[in-house]
Order: C-alpha cells, then sequence, then structure tokens
C-alpha cells in the first residue's frame, strides 16, 4: 500500500487548490493559464476524491497502532537475540534436571527398607539392574521422541515445541510424585514422560537457525550441550540437598523449574520464521571461504551415521566411567565393604559423600566447555571427540586400576583425584557431536539431524548403564567396566575418519587480519601489497582508507629476503621520490585540516579525535605481526650493510648513530592521542621532507650528468 500508493502520491500530487496548470514558454514566460488537460498529464495531475481518499487513509495509517513483529527484534537488537539464546538455554537445562534429578536417590530406591520411601520389591531385578532400570525408562522415551521432535519443529517452530514440552514436564513432574508407590508404576510414569523430556534437539535446531558464523554456532552449540550436560549431573544436587525431604520430593522442585523455564522461553524467545540472522559488517568483511556456512542440498547419509555411530560407542563407553566406576565400583569398595564386615567397620565413603560425588562431577563441564573452542582450533571438531574417546577410556581405566587396590583413605583420595581431573576432558566428545551434525545438515533438517543425535546419545544412556548393571550382576564389575573402556577405544577408532572431513578436520590457519583480503578490495592489487611489491602510493592509500572506515588494520606487506631483492634495488629506489612526496602532501592536508578545525569549525572534514582514531585503527593491535616485521625488516638492513661494504661487525656503534640520526623519535607513546597526534605529524613531516630533498638533489645532479654526457661542450 505504501510502495504503490503514498510514494507515488508525494511525487506526483498538486495541491487541492491550483486549479490550473501554468507552463512555461522557451523564453521563460509563463504561458496564459489553460484547463488542467488529464489526457497530457501522464499521470501527473490526481482527481481531487481520489488525493482526498489517499489523505485520509495516509491519517489512518500514520494513528492507528501498530504491533512490528518480534522475529525482526533478532536482526536488530543484540539484547533481544541474547535473551532468547538464554531462554532457549534454560529450558534445556530444566528439561535436562528434571530428567536425572532423582538418580543421586536410585540406589536406595532400589535398596528396600534403607529408606520409608524405598520401594518394597523390584522384581526381577537385582540390585544393580534395578538401580539403572529406573533411569532407562525416563530416557528410552526420551530417545524415541527424539526421533520426531526434531522433524516436528522444522515444521511447526521451535518454540511452539518448546513450550508443550516444558509445560507438559512439569505436569509430569508432579504426576511420577503420586505414583511413586511402587518400583513399576514409577517406572511407567516415568517412560511416558521421557517423551516430553527429549528438547535439546530442538534448542541445538534454534542456535542452526539464527546464528551464520560457523564460529560462534559451534561455541553456542557447545555451550548449549553443555547445559544439558550440567542440567543431567547437576540435577542430582537438589535430591542431595533434600535427603530429609524425602526421595521422592524434589519431583516438586523439578516442576517448579520447569513452570520458570517454561513462562521465560514465552516471555523472551523470538521465533525466528524466515527471518534468518545476516552476519553484521564486520564479520561480513572478515568472512573467510571455511568460515561462511554454506548447507548442503541433501544429507550426507555415509558421514550422518558415521557420527552417530561413534556417539553411540561413546555413550556406551562413558557409562564405564559414569556412573559404573562410582556404582558399584566406588560404592563397593568404599562403603559397602565396610558396612557388611562382620563386625562393621565405619565406611570410607559414607552414602552422602557419595552422593555429592556423583552431583558435584557436573560442575567439570564448565571448564570443559570453555576449553572445547581451543581444541576446535587445534585439532577439529572431530579431533576433539577422538581426544575425548581416548580420554575416556584412559581415565576409566585407571579408576578401575585404583579400585581394585586395597580400600585405605589414600587410595580413595587417589580415585576421586583423578576422577574429577580427568572427568572434563571425557566430556569433549559428547560437546561435538552437535557441531558435527550441523555442518552436514540442509537448512530444512536441522531439527531432524539434531534429534536423531539426540536419540542416539540417550539410547545409549538408556540401554549401557542397565545392561552392564545386568552384566556385572553376573559376571562381576571388573569385566563390566573393562568392556565399557573397549566401547571408547572403539568409538575413537570409529570417529577417526571423520578428522579428515574437510568440514569436520583442524581448520585451516588464517593469515593475520592485516594480511587477509577484504570482499571489496582489488584481489591483484591487494596481493602485490601483502607481496611487499613497489606499487603506487596512492593506490595502496585508498586500500587502507576504506579499511580504517570499516575499523580493520591496514595491510602489512611481506618483507621480503634481501637476496631476494638485491638485484631489484633500482626498482625500489626510483619509486622513492613519488612515494615521499606523497607523503608530504598528505600529511600537509592532514595538518591543514586539524588547523582549520580551529578556526573554521562548521567546515571542518574531520576533527582531532576522527583522526585519532582512524590512525589507531590503521595501526592495528597484533603484537606477533609487529615483531615478525620488525625482525624481518632489521635482517634486510643488517644484510643490505654488509653487502654494500659496510662492515656492520666492526663499526656496530657508528651503524647505530647513522640509524638513529636517520630515523629520530617521532613518538613515544604506544597510541596515538589528541596531544601527540600533531607532534607525530609534524615530526614525519620533517624526517620526509630530509629525504624528500635528498631525493630532489640526487635527480638533479643525475639529469645534469647525463645532460653532460650527451653534450661533452656543455649542457648548454
Amino acid at each position: 500500500f505504501l510502495h504503490h500508493n503514498f510514494s507515488d502520491f508525494d511525487a506526483n500530487m498538486v495541491s487541492q487548490e491550483d486549479e490550473e496548470c501554468v507552463e512555461l514558454t522557451a523564453s521563460g514566460e509563463p504561458e496564459e493559464a489553460k484547463p488542467f488537460d488529464e489526457s497530457k498529464s501522464s499521470g501527473i495531475r490526481i482527481d481531487d476524491s481520489v488525493g482526498e481518499t489517499w489523505r485520509i487513509k495516509y491519517h489512518t495509517w500514520r494513528n492507528q497502532r501498530y504491533v512490528l513483529p518480534r522475529k525482526f527484534r533478532l536482526r536488530t537488537e543484540e539484547n533481544a537475540r541474547k535473551y532468547s539464546v538464554w531462554s532457549v538455554n534454560f529450558i534445556i537445562l530444566a528439561s535436562a534436571v528434571n530428567t536425572k534429578m532423582l538418580n543421586p536417590n536410585f540406589a536406595i530406591m532400589c535398596t528396600p527398607g534403607a529408606h520409608e520411601d524405598s520401594f518394597d520389591s523390584t522384581e526381577p531385578f537385582g540390585f544393580n539392574s534395578a538401580t539403572y532400570f529406573l533411569p532407562m525408562t525416563t530416557l528410552i522415551g526420551v530417545a524415541i521422541s527424539s526421533v520426531f521432535i526434531g522433524k516436528l519443529s522444522d515444521r511447526y517452530g521451535r518454540k511452539i515445541l518448546l513450550l508443550i514440552l516444558g509445560w507438559i514436564s512439569a505436569a509430569g513432574s508432579i504426576v511420577k510424585f503420586y505414583t511413586s508407590g511402587t518400583f513399576w508404576g514409577f517406572c511407567l510414569s516415568n517412560f511416558i514422560f521421557g517423551f516430553f523430556l527429549g528438547n535439546l534437539p530442538v534448542g541445538m535446531a534454534y542456535v542452526g537457525d539464527i546464528e551464520p558464523s560457523k564460529k560462534k554456532k559451534d561455541e553456542m552449540l557447545g555451550a548449549l550441550v553443555g547445559m544439558f550436560v550440567l542440567g543431567n549431573s547437576g540435577g542430582g544436587i537438589i535430591a542431595v540437598l533434600m535427603n530429609d525431604s524425602g526421595l521422592f520430593a524434589p519431583l516438586w522442585v523439578g516442576a517448579g523449574i520447569m513452570v520458570i523455564a517454561a513462562i521465560t522461553t514465552h516471555v523472551y524467545m523470538i521465533e525466528p520464521g524466515d527471518e534468518v540472522l545476516e552476519p553484521g559488517v564486520d564479520e561480513k568483511l572478515i568472512l573467510t571461504d571455511d568460515e561462511d556456512i554454506i548447507r548442503p542440498d541433501i544429507i550426507d547419509k555415509k558421514t550422518l551415521w558415521n557420527i552417530v555411530g561413534g556417539a553411540i560407542l561413546d555413550n556406551i563407553g562413558s557409562t564405564g566411567l559414569f556412573p559404573l566406576c562410582l556404582s558399584p565400583l566406588a560404592l563397593t569398595e568404599f562403603y559397602s565393604d565396610f558396612v557388611g564386615a562382620n563386625p562393621p567397620q565405619d565406611p570410607i565413603m559414607t552414602i552422602t559423600a557419595y552422593q555429592w560425588l556423583s552431583v558435584c562431577v557436573a560442575l567439570l563441564v564448565i571448564p570443559a566447555t570453555q576449553m572445547t573452542p581451543y581444541c576446535f582450533v587445534k585439532l577439529g571438531v572431530a579431533g576433539t571427540c577422538v581426544f575425548g574417546n581416548f580420554c575416556t577410556a584412559v581415565v576409566t581405566g585407571l579408576l578401575l586400576l585404583i579400585g581394585n587396590l586395597p580400600s585405605t583413605t589414600l587410595a580413595f583420595g587417589f580415585f576421586v583425584a583423578v576422577m574429577y581431573g580427568g572427568f572434563p576432558f571425557t566430556v569433549f566428545s559428547q560437546l561435538t557431536t552437535g557441531p558435527m551434525l550441523d555442518s552436514i545438515a540442509p537448512e530444512d533438517k536441522i531439527g531432524f539431524v539434531q534429534g536423531l543425535n539426540n536419540a542416539a546419545m540417550n539410547f545409549g544412556m538408556a540401554l549401557a548403564p542397565w545392561a552392564f548393571g545386568i552384566l556385572a550382576d553376573y559376571a562381576g564389575t571388573n569385566v563390566s567396566i573393562g568392556i565399557a573402556i573397549g566401547f571408547s577405544l572403539l568409538a575413537a577408532l570409529a570417529n577417526s575418519p571423520l578428522m579428515w572431513h574437510p568440514l569436520m578436520g583442524r581448520p585451516k590457519q588464517k593469515a593475520p587480519l592485516a594480511q587477509r583480503k577484504l570482499p571489496s578490495e582489488d584481489e591483484e592489487l591487494f596481493k602485490k601489497i601483502v607481496d611487499g611489491e613497489v606499487i603506487d602510493p596512492e593506490l595502496a592509500f585508498q586500500i587502507n582508507q576504506e579499511r580504517g572506515f570499516h575499523g580493520k588494520p591496514s595491510v602489512v606487506p611481506r618483507v621480503k629476503p634481501y637476496d631476494e631483492e638485491k638485484d631489484h634495488l633500482d626498482d625500489i629506489s626510483k619509486e622513492a621520490a613519488k612515494n615521499f612526496q606523497f607523503r608530504l602532501e598528505l600529511y600537509n592536508r592532514v595538518l591543514a585540516g586539524l588547523e582549520s578545525a580551529d578556526h573554521d569549525p562548521e567546515n571542518l572534514v574531520f576533527d582531532k579525535d576522527e583522526l585519532v582514531q582512524m590512525l589507531n585503527t590503521l595501526k592495528g593491535n597484533d603484537q606477533s605481526l609487529v615483531d615478525q616485521s620488525s625482525s624481518e625488516l632489521g635482517e634486510w638492513m643488517g644484510q643490505y650493510l654488509k653487502d654494500n661494504g659496510y662492515s656492520p661487525h666492526t663499526t656496530s656503534i657508528l651503524m647505530k648513530q647513522m640509524f638513529m640520526s636517520s630515523f629520530p623519535p617521532l613518538m613515544r607513546d604506544d597510541e596515538f592521542t589528541e596531544e601527540n597526534v600533531k607532534e607525530y605529524l609534524l615530526n614525519s613531516k620533517k624526517v620526509l621532507s630530509r629525504y624528500a630533498e635528498q631525493e630532489t638533489k640526487a635527480s638533479v645532479t643525475k639529469t645534469l650528468a647525463s645532460s653532460m654526457a650527451m653534450h661533452p661542450s656543455g649542457w648548454w
């Protein structure tokens, strides 16, 4: 409406009071007024009734209330985007807390008579298999729903799915509390409401929707999975703190957290729709080919199943570390064997200590998420995954070894130290699956792919502990943990081929920003500058000026080795005068501009503050690049002196004196300021004037010598 009506209306409509048109003759004098001829107007004149209608519509439009669609805020408001992401992180955390919040109490629940809330019977399971069957029922529900939830969110939207899952999960915690009277009744409610706890793939798909930068997206996905792992393990802290309130009382807290998370999501989460966030101007300028996210048209099924298969093996292997190394290994060696002795002895580890050990290990996910971006750069995403698999096998093996030593306080101390020291490295493998899958997901299959990932992870987490618990009941704890170590090594082997995948291997080392071409720059010219070629100073200035406008440092050319240039020194020196004169002209203009700012502020082109910002931006802050160029330039000068008869090894003091005389200080400060910038320009002008004068004299001398050679009797 605005485009087709108001734009034409504003441009073409004449006032209502104009009843006639006035035209000019060739002499510029007005002709006699003539009645308006609509056939000759070419649409310029508008009927009064139409104009009045448009006025009414325009007035109505200007005064009516409007609601800006929230999806636009993702692209225009940084805080709105930040709060939206954190609301998604929070509801993922809340869901994970509800999934495994009661885990520290399962061993007590499955021991008849240990607590008034313990189950009377867990038939037909023994202690280990019953302890792991309880969480399995929930995780099986999560795994099954994950296959469909991601795909449903691709179709119906991320936010509506998260809200539905959140509210039903809150109600589910209350239902589970009232079905906790029997083992099988509690297992059934766990299974049913487990279907509504699988929201992780929706959250991961949301990150894939809104973040265009691969590096940032990988970090955000790692943080999101970190919140999930933190909630899975850390939710048990609530159960430990509420020991005196009953084994099932934490379910009420879980319901409350889920309600708060759902409300937060409703208020702050913004559905992206088709308004996927675009990179900002600065991000576009520094974006390189290997950072640009190019979604494939179809899923690479071979790579997909390689990742999913590796994730399943990893989750099975991780069971050996947690929970098997804690229960039954540590629980038996440092508690049960002492309590069950005849006569009973004081255990090295109490039940409360066991609970705290099992839940506080989740806090180590935080340093793991901080380390993964560094590992992604050094090892690649797949390499970090393989490293995590190996760490899981090594840490589990060490805990198995310590657990089979004589049960002493010292052995228990080493057990805790190894578990807590090694756990952050074992989490790497779980933090990498999401980024790997996202890199191969088409635009309309992000949720589906992440759903497969979550399903695989939860099937492994559900079935492996229960299967290993049965195995431990019949074959012993050591055998179970040993097999789990084998699965971790097998996971490392399965994930190894992914290290050579172009999207998952070690990222190529990027050149410093000061030596990286921006999209708007001429490729041939930029290459000449970076390679250290002699080019027109004005062209180089234009390139660097444009970089400064976009907040980027000036191009830093390579310092060619002296041996590479010694046969072309004349080519360098013959352009010196032109370069000096251009710089002098530039300094003169800047100094004149600064001076005019004091006398004619109304017409100044730039002020001192803008100049300081520009100079500091162009100077850059890459100290490694400064050190490298300084070292290479010093070596070039040393070789030049040696090659041109100066004997720097015997006249080093003299060389220093000559050098300082030729290059007096321009300024002592590390950065340009409004106080030192003028002095810097004057000092630079003074030095360049001397060099320019020398070049002028040398040029005149050469001209005279050439003329004398052509006219032996005199140049005149």
